[in-house]
């Protein structure tokens, strides 16, 4: 049977339609696949969250549930009928009065603080002070140098000693503060592994000023040889309510509310993920 020029078209355009009929379905079907694959994602990462906030919830009950039982035995001790305490007794019961409510206040603080966190509003910048000034006020009020785990060192590059900024003293102080108080934490044993941890004798935390940026930015490099945080991490660890390990103590939002007060003052908070001898965060503030 003789097939004619007409038919022979006929046939190969209805092909040509059932080809299009199925490059188009099974586009369809790998947008579906695609739009599972982000639902999928979307719900994981939902999940995620919701597991962060769970844990932030059980570690902010645990960290004011602990300070509260110590002042509620030292209320006791202080208001028991006869009792009578030597010096010594007498300053360490106050000395831990002092260090728990000052613990339950910067816990407090620091909540407030990271409802500020997601906020992109600029921060008023009306102080001119020396860069010195701003990590000698953070070494102090972070208390690192009393710290006995650890040895503490302040290094400047030429020309930083005088160099001033005009920002915001107290912000500024504060988002360094927090910096040095993760330096800490994580250059001693964790909470779980205190009992049996050994003396630390070789934990150091160096705290460097550079100007950088053409003389534009000075940066406050904090360095330690602590437990560091994995190059695939150095983002993460800025959210909200992420802790990487679970055996620390902590909230999960100290580098989230540092890093905020940065970009707020015209800087920046970034982990160097080139150091590998622990941890190092470079925190950048304009001149």
């Amino acid at each position: 049977m003789e097939v004619t020029q007409e038919e022979y078209q006929k046939v190969v355009d209805q092909l040509n339609q059932l080809q299009e009929e199925y490059d188009q379905l099974n586009m369809m079907f790998e947008n579906m696949g695609q739009g599972y694959e982000e639902a999928l994602k979307l719900y994981d990462q939902a999940m995620e969250s919701s597991r962060m906030k769970t844990d932030f919830i059980q570690q902010i009950s645990h960290e004011i549930r602990t300070p509260l039982n110590i002042l509620s035995g030292f209320t006791q001790i202080l208001t028991t009928p006869g009792m009578e305490l030597d010096e010594a007794t007498q300053k360490e019961v106050s000395q831990g009065i002092a260090d728990n409510t000052n613990r339950i206040t910067n816990l407090v603080n620091k909540m407030l603080e990271l409802a500020d966190a997601g906020s992109d509003q600029e921060i008023e910048r009306n102080d001119d002070v020396p860069a010195v000034q701003i990590a000698a006020q953070a070494a102090d009020e972070s208390r690192i140098t009393m710290a006995t785990h650890l040895a503490f060192d302040i290094q400047m590059d030429d020309g930083t000693d005088m160099a001033m900024l005009h920002t915001n003293l107290q912000q500024a102080t504060r988002a360094l503060v927090l910096l040095l108080d993760n330096a800490m934490k994580f250059t001693r044993p964790a909470e779980a592994a205190l009992a049996t941890a050994e003396a630390v004798t070789d934990k150091k935390v160096l705290l460097k000023l550079t100007m950088v940026e053409d003389g534009t930015m000075m940066a406050f490099a904090v360095e330690d040889n602590g437990i560091g945080v994995p190059p695939e991490e150095a983002e993460r660890i800025f959210d909200e309510f992420v802790q990487l390990d679970e055996y620390y103590d902590g909230t999960g939002i100290g580098l989230t509310v540092a890093r905020s007060i940065a970009r707020r003052l015209g800087g920046n908070i970034v982990l160097d993920t080139d150091y590998t001898g622990g941890a190092r965060f470079v925190y950048t503030l304009p001149m």
